[in-house]
């Protein structure tokens, strides 16, 4: 058995200079190629299990923006639609909505029909905003103003208020301690026009003058413009689906005021006081 001895000649590499080997032992050229391309050509290699777990975490990404994608249609969808069906219930003081568009099992006079604001929805609209101004409580004064306020459109509230600053009308009955109490007597929307509704009513008020409590009570007859909301039923026109457009006509019947310890011996004696512009 003879030995094989193999000495390399020391030589600068360059990128381009092949390797230069002297054998003792007969290896072949081909050998020498192969030895080079590995030096230059190192093959690489990627560990299967990272490249399932790369693609598994890559379908799990998209899977998950889909389902982000739906779930962000179906909420637009939800917020935006409207109901196609409520419960109505008729009652003496008009329709009231009671349900969403669910299955009922509806009787006696509960209807399911489509949400169409009516005539009792306008009266009901018309009676709380005078209740919000007429009815005077003053530990709740402001947030009833506010509320009568929201339920007026932009325009009508404005000169409202206006109105009454020009008149001090606010300022006297805060000055004078008003206390009063609203009693609607007739509520009807108008026959010549089916977006007004005519209203009177009597207003007992107790108020403070001179340290004096005085006892009076007016009359109140007026006529209100009603608009349809675009935004439909909401908090601010108390569901109704309308808001006060202003106040087309009013006529006050002004009484005699008189202390309140004389009230049950002469009653107060009423005189017709001309008509108030509308606000």
């Amino acid at each position: 058995m003879s030995a094989t001895s193999v000495s390399l000649q020391p030589q600068e590499l360059s990128e381009h200079s092949p390797i230069v080997a002297t054998t003792d032992g007969g290896n072949t050229e081909q050998q020498l190629l192969n030895e080079q391309e590995a030096l230059y050509f190192p093959i690489a290699q990627r560990d299967p299990n990272d490249v399932r777990t790369i693609l598994r975490l890559a379908v799990c990404a998209l899977g998950f923006a889909l389902l982000s994608l739906a779930l962000a249609a179906l909420l637009t969808y939800m917020l935006t639609r409207s109901p196609s069906l409520v419960v109505v219930e008729r009652t003496s003081e008009g329709d009231r909505v009671v349900g969403d568009d669910r299955q009922y099992m509806l009787t006696g006079s509960i209807q399911v029909r489509p949400d169409s604001p009516s005539d009792g929805d306008k009266k009901y609209a018309a009676a709380k905003w005078a209740e919000t101004f007429f009815q005077i409580d003053p530990q709740t004064r402001r947030a009833d103003i506010i509320r009568g306020l929201k339920m007026m459109t932009p325009d009508a509230a404005v000169a409202l208020v206006d109105g009454v600053k020009q008149s001090g009308e606010w300022e006297t009955q805060r000055r004078e301690e008003w206390q009063a109490v609203w009693k609607p007597q007739v509520i009807s929307v108008s026959h010549d026009d089916p977006y007004k509704v005519e209203i009177v009513g009597q207003q007992q008020i107790n108020k403070t003058i001179g340290g004096a409590v005085q006892h009076t009570t007016r009359q109140l007859m007026f006529t209100l413009a009603l608009r349809a909301d675009t935004a439909k039923r909401t908090e601010d026109n108390q569901n109704t689906g309308f808001r006060i457009a202003g106040i087309v006509d009013m006529k006050t019947l002004e009484p005699t005021t008189v202390p309140t310890s004389t009230v049950a011996t002469n009653p107060s004696t009423i005189s017709v006081a001309p008509p108030q512009p509308a606000q």
